[in-house]
């Protein structure tokens, strides 16, 4: 108990300091900060703070307001008295391209790099500046949807709803959200502004039979806000056995509890796909090595089907008109059953695997503001997390069955404040303490600062911040390859960057520099037994700007730099493209008749993997560039009827391309659809 009580002893000395108030930090101008009582990860912007008004729509630009942002602070605070890095994908956005998966969306940040195992439905993991997928936390409403068994959250089959708020925090964010946000937090935001009614019924077809349908509602019913969105996708995929029926689900409840509230969240996504391609090991061929070769081959019967349950409740009780008390439990519940059979009668090889990740968190929390300028945050959380991973398997005679059933927990007290000083000095700080189970206790700290040159329209920001990612469950425990005596990775970040925003709004621009240093990585060694082997360095740069030249038309352009390096060995950090660039355009040429276009481009990057595809080509070297033109049209059928058309072309250019080596991505795709506003 040593080490963590002077832990807690730091931990309740810095916690003091971040959320103390001293009249040297006075504000002498209005402050848009919200009221204490509405902070939540899972709430709309409070009505004292004027909601997101589409940043990314072209009308009006000279009104148009700063979103809101959860993230960064877990409370409320529009984006441009944000210390750090931040990009907000509105929903007005996310409406008029109405992408299949939300990870398409996330191609539109230039520090996200998206790689989808092939095409719709398929393993799909995000990079967020560079760290490893398990080293960016994803969050829905504020319930982390990592699994415990990976560390990682596969979008493979998250829809979105179309009405979705889509913030990426980069950058450390351990101090608020524990492991695992070494790169950043990218949050789903279920109902951004659940006052506002609005209820839709829409239908889509397009080419390999894609057929996507759903429906969306909310409204505010006295002081009950509520929100729902269903839908269900259905594609035969690019060839032959690559078909793919996914249904998702997500719902927001805020009520009043007497004069407490509740706020109820929940998300259900499920998606049955085939896998068309399989690995196997050919000891008779020597293209490889004098040993065999890897050959990827087209697998008749391969089937997977993925479930994620994620929930949560709050329960709000103001204690006066600047304090707040909330507690809150959620849970999260992932299933992958994976079924190969033999491949006909001259092979008796197969694998079964059924894996179940589950996690649940109570949490208290305690909010104070001590004036419209400074806003601060307590909390305490308790953590469990299990799995339960069966596999029965046989490969060359060589196989059997394993079955792994493991949990932890841990202990954690987080401080966090928000100060600003005279509309010109903005600081975020904070602080978690965390006890494991199996690592025992650490802290981590994270610091914020920006100074606003008004009269220039710039926001010069600086920070530093720690980050940690504990093993995950297949480290520990996986039969032959797991170590139980291995040590969290670690990490510490700088950065430094600038905001600015012109012409009341109609030109921003930003960039973005950091670096990332990490410690007690986690690999596999010459035994193949994960181990602690490495350290690693990331740098890079991100640039973005966008430009209103007309009254409904915007343009938008977007760039990122990196550089990763192994420090042990002093080579490139695989999958990693060192640049990454895209551009969007949305234009209005007629009243009711809005055309989009949005491209991406990713560079080459190293992958290790060395296989013989399926076509009987050798794959080695770097991953080849990548990129598609996705464009689309909306049009207005209100003079008739109260609906909207909409008119896709996906990867006009029909470039062939994989994210992933040996996993083609789709080709040129066509889409039509309908959307009703009853």
């Amino acid at each position: 108990m040593g080490p963590l009580a002077s832990l807690l002893r730091r931990f309740i000395l810095v916690a003091l300091l971040v959320t103390a108030s001293s009249p040297a930090w006075a504000s002498e101008e209005p402050s848009t900060l919200p009221p204490p009582a509405a902070p939540d990860p899972a709430a709309p912007a409070p009505p004292a703070v004027p909601p997101p008004s589409a940043p990314d729509a072209p009308e009006h630009p000279r009104y148009r307001l700063e979103p809101v942002v959860i993230t960064p602070d877990r409370v409320p605070i529009p984006l441009d008295r944000i210390p750090a890095d931040v990009t907000v994908i509105a929903p007005e956005r996310l409406e008029s391209r109405r992408p299949l998966m939300i990870a398409d969306a996330l191609r539109w940040v230039p520090g996200i790099d998206v790689e989808r195992s092939g095409t719709i439905g398929k393993l799909t993991d995000v990079r967020l500046r560079g760290a490893d997928p398990r080293h960016t936390l994803v969050l829905y409403d504020g319930i982390p949807l990592n699994g415990p068994w990976l560390g990682i959250f596969d979008f493979a089959d998250f829809m979105g709803s179309g009405r979705n708020q889509i913030e990426v925090f980069g950058g450390p964010a351990s101090s608020l959200y524990g492991s695992g946000a070494v790169g950043g937090v990218i949050q789903i935001l279920s109902a951004p502004d659940p006052a506002t009614p609005s209820r839709s019924v829409f239908a889509e077809y397009g080419e390999n039979r894609t057929f996507r349908q759903g429906l969306t509602w909310q409204s505010p019913v006295g002081e009950t806000r509520a929100a729902l969105a269903l839908s269900r996708l259905t594609s035969d995929g690019r060839g032959s056995r690559d078909a793919y029926t996914g249904l998702n689900g997500q719902l927001h409840l805020d009520f009043p509890v007497g004069e407490d509230r509740l706020k109820v969240s929940a998300l259900a996504t499920q998606g049955e796909k085939e896998l068309p391609y399989d690995f196997l090991f050919d000891p008779a061929d020597t293209t490889l090595s004098p040993f065999g070769s890897l050959k990827e081959i087209r697998d008749p019967n391969n089937f997977e089907k993925d479930r994620v349950l994620a929930g949560s409740a709050t329960y709000e009780r103001g204690l006066g008109p600047r304090a707040a008390l909330e507690a809150e439990v959620s849970g999260f519940v992932g299933q992958i059953e994976n079924r190969n059979p033999p491949n006909g009668s001259s092979t008796t090889d197969y694998q079964r695997t059924q894996l179940d990740n589950t996690r649940g968190i109570a949490s208290l929390r305690a909010r104070y503001a001590a004036s419209e300028w400074a806003v601060g945050i307590l909390g305490a959380e308790y953590r469990a997390e299990s799995v339960d991973r069966l596999d029965d398997s046989n490969s060359g005679g060589f196989g059997g069955v394993t079955d792994v059933a493991e949990d932890v927990q841990s202990r954690a007290l987080y401080a966090q404040s928000h100060l600003e000083w005279r509309d010109r000095v903005l600081l975020d700080s904070g602080i978690r303490l965390e006890d494991h189970s199996r690592f025992g206790a650490y802290g981590v700290p994270r610091v914020a600062l920006a100074f606003r040159v008004r009269e220039a329209g710039i926001k010069l920001r600086a920070g530093y911040g720690r980050a940690f990612t504990a093993p995950t469950l297949t480290d520990l425990y996986y039969p032959g390859y797991g170590s139980p005596t291995l040590k969290p990775e670690r990490s510490r970040t700088w950065e430094a960057g600038a905001d600015g925003s012109w012409l009341e709004g109609r030109a921003t621009a930003k960039a973005t520099w950091y670096t990332t240093r990490f410690r007690d990585l986690i690999q596999s060694n010459s035994f193949f037994v994960a181990d602690n082997v490495g350290s690693a360095r990331v740098e890079g740069e991100e640039y973005a700007a966008r430009f209103a030249p007309l009254h409904r038309l915007w343009i938008e352009g977007r760039a990122a730099h990196l550089i990763g390096k192994n420090l042990v060995t002093g080579a490139r950090l695989a999958k990693r493209p060192s640049w990454r660039a895209g551009a969007s355009v949305q234009g209005e040429p007629l009243k009711g008749l809005v055309a989009v276009a949005d491209w991406w481009w990713t560079a080459s990057m190293l992958d290790p993997f060395v296989f013989i595809d399926a076509e009987g080509r050798v794959l080695d070297g770097d991953t080849p560039e990548r990129s598609s033109l996705d464009l689309g049209v909306n049009a207005s059928l209100s003079r008739w009827i109260p609906a909207d058309l909409r008119v896709r072309l996906e990867n006009a250019l029909d470039r062939k391309y994989a994210d992933v080596k040996g996993f083609p991505a789709a080709r040129r795709a066509f889409r039509v659809g309908l959307t009703v506003n009853p």
